[in-house]
């Protein structure tokens, strides 16, 4: 494998860090506004605007990462990895992807079935269709579901995700097989 095929395009390492420090971000204000702010305070709705707007600027980022993923596919990991490494490496990224979509459009949907506009930016942002059978009384129970798949379920995978994520990659780094030069922008291919 040639030193041009091995790391990760200036594109897809940009997309990366760019979303994961999104992500971050995202997780901790939501907690913040959730679990620190008081309710219903001017504080909160400031949070959750800045949350919205950052939440669907990172699915937009997200759905431009999986087209230069098509078009500029990943470099293969490198030789000489067990077969369960690969296959815990294909499906750590399989879930960041599923989530990495499930977050986001969780929260749309939970916007979209509130009253009134979604702000994106001072922009308003369309409303999920098809959403208006949630804001009945029957479906509470459905709204409810939602909620706890955005705020929770969803978050506890992707930190989960995020640490074998990372454990992985310092695992590699110090094994023989460095993978981090592939993703960060200033580490060098090792000699």
């Amino acid at each position: 494998m040639g030193p041009s095929t091995s790391r990760y395009s200036t594109i897809a390492m940009a997309l990366h860090w760019a979303i994961a420090a999104l992500i971050l971000v995202q997780i901790g204000l939501g907690w913040w506004m959730n679990d620190w702010v008081p309710d219903h305070s001017p504080a909160q709705e400031q949070i959750e605007t800045l949350h919205i707007s950052l939440g669907l600027t990172t699915l937009l980022l997200i759905l431009v990462r999986i087209g230069v993923r098509v078009a500029l596919p990943p470099p293969p990991l490198p030789a000489g990895l067990a077969p369960w490494e690969t296959a815990l490496s294909a499906a750590g990224h399989i879930l960041f992807y599923a989530l990495m979509i499930a977050l986001p459009l969780t929260g749309w949907a939970l916007v979209s079935v509130h009253k009134g506009p979604i702000g994106f930016w001072g922009l308003e942002w369309p409303k999920l269709p098809g959403l208006d059978f949630l804001k009945t009384p029957d479906h509470k129970p459905w709204r409810e579901a939602l909620q706890e798949s955005h705020t929770t379920v969803f978050v506890y995978l992707m930190l989960a995700n995020l640490a074998l994520h990372v454990a992985g990659g310092l695992k590699h780094q110090f094994d023989g097989h460095p993978v981090m030069w592939r993703i960060v922008p200033f580490l060098k291919r090792p000699v």
